[in-house]
C-alpha cells in the first residue's frame, strides 16, 4: 500500500515537472521578448552617442540607464545557471561593437564636420515613418537613420507589426480594396472583423486567399503552395516594390542592420539584389509547401525568388497576459518581414 502511495505521489510530482516544461518556453520567449525589446533601444541611442562621440558635436550624449535596466531586469528573471544569460551578454556585447562599426560607416557617407545634432526618433512612429534616429546637418539637412537588431536573417519594415489586416496589409502589398476584404471575410464565414479575429486562424485564411487571388495563384490551394504559378506578374511586382519602399519607410530611412551573433553591420536584404522590372513568373515560388503538424492551414507565408525566401508573412495570435487564457489563440498581429 505505501509502495503504490508512493507511486502515485511520484507520478503527481512528475505531472507537475512535465506541465512546468511546458510552460517554461512560453515564459522564456516573454523574457526573451522584453530583453530584446531593451537591446533595440539599447542599439539605437549606442549607435546616436558614437555618432556624437566622432562628429564631436556639441551634445549631452543619451542616457542608457533605462535600456541596460530593461536587459538587467529580464536576464535576472532567469534561473542563474540557464544558458541565455551567457547568451545576453554576448548579444549585448556584440550589438555594442557593431554601432561603433556602424557609426563610422554612416559618417563615412557624408561630412562628419556638417554633423549639428542627433535626435532619437523612435517613439515617433506615424504614417509609416521608419527612423529611429535623425541627423541633422547644417542648412537643415536631415537624413533619418532606420536602426534594426536582426532576428533569424529577417527585418520588420516599417509598420510591418501590425493588427490592421486590411489597411496595413491587404490593401498595402495586395491592392485590396474595401469591397473585395469585406466580401472575402464573409466567404470565410465571418460577419464581423471581431468574428475574423477571434481566432488567428482565420485570418490565415484569409492571407491564403489573398495571396492565391490577387497574384493569380494557379496550382495552388490554400493549405497546398508547393506547386503554385503566379499568373498576375504585375501585382507581383507591385508587391516587391511596395516592400521595398516601406523597408526604408515613407521618411526614406537608411536602413542599418546590426546582428546580435557576431556583431557584423549589413544594409540590404535579399530583395535589393533582384531587379524588379526584369523579374519573371516563373522565378517565383511559395513556402510553406504544406501547413506544418497536420493543421489545416499555415501561420507563415513566404514568397521565393530563385529559390530563395524574400519576405514572410506571419500571423500570430496573442501573448503576454493572454498567454494561458481563453482570449489566447485571438490574433494579434500579421508581420511582414524582409530576409537578409
Amino acid at each position: 500500500m505505501k509502495r503504490r502511495s508512493l507511486a502515485i505521489i511520484l507520478a503527481f510530482l512528475c505531472a507537475l515537472t512535465t506541465v512546468g516544461a511546458q510552460q517554461n518556453p512560453p515564459a522564456f520567449a516573454v523574457i526573451e521578448g522584453i530583453f530584446h525589446d531593451g537591446l533595440g533601444t539599447f542599439a539605437e541611442l549606442k549607435l546616436a552617442n558614437k555618432l556624437i562621440e566622432l562628429a564631436a558635436i556639441d551634445q549631452f550624449p543619451f542616457d542608457l540607464t533605462a535600456s541596460e535596466a530593461k536587459m538587467r531586469e529580464a536576464a535576472e528573471r532567469l534561473p542563474t545557471n540557464h544558458p541565455a544569460r551567457k547568451k545576453f551578454e554576448t548579444e549585448k556585447a556584440n550589438i555594442a561593437a557593431a554601432t561603433e562599426r556602424g557609426a563610422a560607416a554612416l559618417l563615412s557617407r557624408t561630412d562628419k564636420t556638417s554633423l549639428v545634432r542627433v535626435l532619437h526618433t523612435a517613439k515617433d512612429f506615424s504614417n509609416a515613418k521608419a527612423a529611429d534616429l535623425v541627423l541633422e546637418f547644417k542648412r537643415g539637412l536631415q537624413w533619418p537613420i532606420s536602426v534594426k537588431t536582426e532576428k533569424s536573417n529577417k527585418i520588420a519594415v516599417a509598420e510591418g507589426q501590425t493588427p490592421e489586416i486590411f489597411g496595413k496589409w491587404a490593401a498595402r502589398y495586395f491592392q485590396v480594396s474595401q469591397a473585395e476584404f469585406d466580401a472575402l471575410q464573409r466567404e470565410l464565414g465571418h460577419d464581423s472583423l471581431g468574428d475574423l479575429k477571434s481566432n488567428y486562424r482565420n485570418v490565415s485564411r484569409l492571407a491564403a486567399q489573398v495571396l492565391i487571388r490577387k497574384l493569380g495563384l494557379v496550382d495552388c490551394r490554400p493549405d497546398d503552395f508547393s506547386h503554385a504559378r503566379v499568373t498576375n506578374l504585375e501585382a507581383a511586382k507591385f508587391l516587391f516594390r511596395r516592400l521595398m519602399q516601406f523597408k526604408h519607410g515613407n521618411d526614406g530611412s537608411t536602413v542599418i542592420i546590426f546582428d546580435r551573433e557576431n556583431g557584423s553591420v549589413a544594409w540590404e536584404s535579399r530583395l535589393e539584389g533582384i531587379d524588379i522590372e526584369k523579374l519573371t513568373a516563373d522565378r517565383i515560388s511559395f513556402r510553406p509547401s504544406r501547413p506544418r503538424n497536420g493543421q489545416a492551414i499555415a501561420t507563415e507565408f513566404g514568397v521565393k525568388i530563385d529559390g530563395q525566401v524574400i519576405v514572410t508573412f506571419q500571423i500570430k495570435h496573442k501573448r503576454g497576459r493572454s498567454r494561458g487564457s481563453q482570449r489566447q489563440y485571438e490574433f494579434s498581429d500579421i508581420t511582414t518581414r524582409l530576409i537578409i
